[in-house]
């Protein structure tokens, strides 16, 4: 496990459940960087983590965030903009390491029927955007791994998940933030080489369906 991790976006719900889980369950200092995160986080007094308050346009405020950081963990790709602001960061700060979370459908990895419902329930252009901000990680020269989300619902009882490769086809329908969280965990606390410079379709075994159950 990482000694000191920075979490982008850290008001967004996988992002609380993952600093709750990373509180209890290991000794890394914790920054959590966003907008306003030190209004909208009720979290208690810790040693173990600072809040900063910023957009992911603040270069400065950015770079000065990644002091000593090993692992950075990005909850949010849906702007092109804030995702190159964040990989210049890194590259300036020589912080290598990142974990994306963007969508399913990056690679053109999704079954027909589900691709399509999914192409007609979302804004094209947040689909353009996160299409957009997994090239700019894939073209970079950092340590990634990206995780193309599928649809999320929340279940506490329900961390059952899988990775696919990149390269075959990924019909997975649906999965939970908790199990999303699961899979983050064990990637920061996994052999890095199995998962460096690669990106995994991130869904519950055997949800093949045409849309998610939930809708």
């Amino acid at each position: 496990m990482a000694k000191k991790i920075l979490i982008l976006g850290a008001a967004g719900e996988i992002a609380r459940m993952l600093t709750d889980r990373l509180l209890a369950e290991s000794d890394a200092e914790l920054v959590l960087y966003g907008r306003n995160v030190s209004q909208r986080l009720a979290l208690e007094e810790n040693n173990r983590i600072k809040l900063v308050d910023g957009t992911f346009g603040e270069s400065k405020k950015l770079e000065a965030a990644l002091a000593d950081v090993d692992v950075v963990y990005l909850n949010s790709m849906s702007s092109p903009a804030d995702t190159a602001s964040v990989v210049q960061a890194l590259e300036k700060a020589g912080v290598k390491r990142l974990l994306g979370a963007t969508i399913a459908g990056v690679e053109d990895e999704v079954p027909y029927e589900l691709a399509t419902w999914t192409k007609n329930s979302l804004p094209a252009s947040y689909i353009k955007g996160e299409n957009d901000s997994a090239k700019l990680v894939k073209d970079s020269n950092l340590d990634y791994t990206l995780l193309r989300l599928t649809w999320l619902f929340n279940d506490e009882s329900d961390r059952e998940y899988e990775l696919v490769p990149s390269g075959v086809e990924f019909a997975d329908a649906e999965v939970s933030r908790q199990a999303v969280t699961q899979a983050i965990l064990d990637i920061l606390n996994g052999e890095e080489s199995e998962y460096v410079r690669k990106s995994f379709g991130l869904g519950k075994p055997n949800t093949h369906y045409g849309k998610p159950s939930f809708y």
